[in-house]
């Protein structure tokens, strides 16, 4: 099942930013989306459950020198 996150990233300090945090999030197995705006600070990530955690999407943010925090979750059901 995937689930869709939305996350508040601070410490973003230029436009590249973004495109640093996309590209890393991808290459995390089964994560299936990534979309982060550098002008509100938030990303939403959808992801498969059963291949990766929120817990490890945000360490690897975290691990970048940013910040991850309000994290909203919503499950989506595939068929």
């Amino acid at each position: 099942m995937n689930e869709t996150i939305y996350i508040d990233i601070k410490g973003m300090h230029c436009p590249d930013c973004p495109k640093k945090v996309e590209k890393s999030l991808s290459k995390l197995v089964g994560v299936a989306e990534v979309s982060v705006n550098y002008e509100t600070e938030n990303g939403t990530v959808t992801f498969n459950r059963d291949l990766t955690s929120i817990s490890e999407i945000v360490n690897r943010i975290n691990k970048m020198g940013f910040t991850a925090e309000n994290i909203q979750s919503k499950s989506e059901t595939t068929i």
